[in-house]
């Protein structure tokens, strides 16, 4: 069977499966698709090495598969039975016939002008899409909507997330962005072949301009899931969503104000000129104590940890966060070696500044070098300071509160990644339950357990933390997403119960949840009320893989103008904090003015 070349690599690892598929169906048993009890993992196995697959019940059942890959983990060969369905599923989506896209215009849905293959072989001259193979490319706009807008009409707002990746394909619109009066400024009028909203997809960031149209036009809009999908697929697509990733995220990151202590544009064009963006993996070390200095660092995002050796032991001095330089001392002092460590405490992304043309820039900006000195490097002090003389000493009347919400904790304990963290003071709980029974009221299914993170007298409830780059959020049937304000929620009607974004979630903060609960007697509620919950959990996690179920998670109680957690709260000991807030002050007292909403 002939292969094409951008198939190869996930062919190959279909084909190696099917080789050391051992036949149990396990695989097929942990899929939460209700097709799956209609196909056997041997008609999936045969169906790789079909150039057409014809099987009714195998296109079934790979048309509904959404890549969730619970199947993965139940594979006792240790085999990525994904791929192998992502294969099969490829050669189901080629022979879907030619049909006329549909377009949506607000609330009604129409024919549009374009079949699949036209508005396929039309994409493939927009310049994002060059050189993407044409049945990918065909995959892609299976997953999308066609959606047209009247003019004046907006298409996303300044601030607010969207997730999704829009390409003009007729008409034109207009990006703008609020003045500090509150007047909207020009940016950018978008034509043809544009596009926008890739920084969203690619890096979860809310979008940077608000966009509506100036004339009637047809816009696509690509779901973060099929791009993900299509970065997988195409390696060239992979490529140049990566390159301009770099490019836009350097240009937009070159422009705050906040950047390099407050260098003259001109000599800031210059130093991000030959600048890289590289991103980090938990762990990973940028610098090593002892090795000779080469280049300097601005930290994007993230946290990094900065430690040094003292003796046999290594201690953590700080940390950096957004618009730190280091590595920059240690070159205009022309040192010999790093005096610390720098480590990446989970995802993060650092600006690489080569040193050569650092000095090259600061030659011709005499004034920049001051402005740097004064500015940036202020932090590098902090850290040599407590090198030489040890961190400064702990204090004050809230000294707990001060170590419960200090950077080590935040940033090791995953909390600083968060909006909206819910924080009870045990000083203060009386273990009356009420802030549980309120979300469950509010929401039908109990959203929050009185258990987590204990730090001093703060717990850290297990309550999703509504993260900055949340990893849970790559749904292909948009079971989960991020609402315009910022939300994370789960969407009910689409959620299949597969349990991927619980399994991704880091802290445990998605659960998953009977559709139809278990009924329980009077006995039962009352032993499980003496047992503080257990026997109810426990009686969640042994119920049968059949029984469908549905992602369970806070979602700030959006739509309502409190939180039911805080507010039935009878002594005000819950109450949410925003941890990059917390990190800006030397201790987060807990008083009444942090329990109000938006504190």
């Amino acid at each position: 069977m002939i292969v094409h070349e951008s198939r190869r690599p996930v062919a190959e690892i279909a084909e190696r499966d099917v080789m050391a598929c051992i036949g149990c169906n396990d695989c097929m048993l942990a899929c939460p698709l209700p097709q799956s009890s209609e196909v056997m993992i041997a008609e999936l196995n045969a169906a790789v090495h079909l150039p057409v697959i014809t099987s009714p019940a195998v296109i079934d059942f790979v048309s509904a598969c959404t890549q969730c890959r619970q199947c993965v983990p139940a594979c006792p060969a240790d085999l990525s039975r994904a791929d192998m369905v992502l294969y099969n599923k490829m050669k189901v989506e080629d022979t879907i016939p030619n049909y006329t896209l549909l377009l949506q215009v607000r609330e009604q849905v129409t024919p549009s002008p374009w079949t699949l293959d036209d508005l396929t072989q039309k994409l493939l001259d927009v310049a994002l899409f060059k050189s993407v193979d044409f049945a990918d490319l065909r995959h892609l706009l299976l997953k999308v909507t066609l959606r047209q807008l009247a003019p004046g009409e907006v298409l996303c707002r300044e601030g607010e997330f969207f997730d999704r990746l829009f390409i003009v394909i007729y008409g034109s619109l207009e990006q703008t962005q609020a003045g500090w009066r509150g007047e909207r400024i020009h940016v950018l009028v978008l034509g043809p072949g544009s596009f926008f909203g890739e920084m969203a997809v690619l890096a979860d960031q809310p979008e940077a301009y608000t966009v509506h149209a100036r004339e009637p036009s047809v816009v696509i809009e690509v779901p973060k899931a099929a791009v993900r999908r299509l970065m997988d697929t195409s390696p060239v697509f992979q490529a140049r969503m990566d390159e301009l990733y770099r490019s836009r995220a350097l240009w937009t990151y070159a422009r705050m104000p906040h950047v390099l202590g407050g260098l003259p544009e001109a000599a800031l064009e210059e130093v991000f000129r030959a600048a890289e963006l590289r991103p980090l993996k938990a762990g990973e070390t940028v610098i090593r104590e002892g090795t000779r200095p080469s280049d300097a660092f601005v930290v994007r995002s993230g946290f990094l940890r900065v430690s040094a050796k003292s003796g046999d032991t290594e201690r953590v001095l700080v940390y950096f966060r957004e618009g730190d330089v280091f590595g920059a001392f240690a070159l205009l002092a022309n040192e010999p070696s790093h005096p610390y460590t720098v480590q990446a405490t989970g995802r993060a992304e650092v600006v690489r500044i080569p040193g050569p043309h650092l000095f090259q820039v600061l030659s011709r900006y005499p004034q920049a070098r001051t402005a740097l000195e004064a500015g940036a490097l202020q932090v590098e002090h902090t850290v040599r300071a407590t090198i030489a003389y040890g961190p400064a000493p702990a204090g004050g009347k809230r000294d707990a509160t001060r170590v419960a919400m200090s950077m080590e904790v935040l940033v090791e304990k995953g909390l600083a990644a968060g909006n909206e963290v819910l924080v009870v003071d045990q000083n203060i709980c009386t273990n009356c339950q009420s802030c549980v029974d309120a979300c469950g009221r509010r929401h039908k299914y109990g959203r929050l357990q009185l258990r987590g993170l204990q730090v001093e007298n703060l717990l850290f409830p297990t309550a999703c933390r509504h993260c900055e780059d949340p990893v849970c959020l790559l749904c292909s049937v948009n079971g989960i997403v991020r609402l315009p304000s910022g939300e994370i929620t789960i969407v009910d009607d689409n959620c299949i119960g597969c349990g991927a974004c619980a399994q991704r979630c880091p802290y445990g903060n998605i659960s998953m949840h009977p559709v139809d609960p278990p009924k329980e007697g009077f006995l039962f509620r009352l032993m499980d009320l003496l047992r503080g919950g257990r026997d109810r959990e426990r009686a969640m996690k042994d119920l049968e893989p059949s029984v469908a179920r549905k992602a369970v998670k806070c979602d700030l109680c959006a739509g309502y103008d409190d939180y039911a957690c805080v507010t039935a709260c009878p002594v005000g000991a819950a109450f949410r904090v925003d941890p990059m807030k917390a990190l800006q002050q030397d201790e987060l007292l807990v008083g009444l003015e942090m329990r109000r909403r938006g504190a």
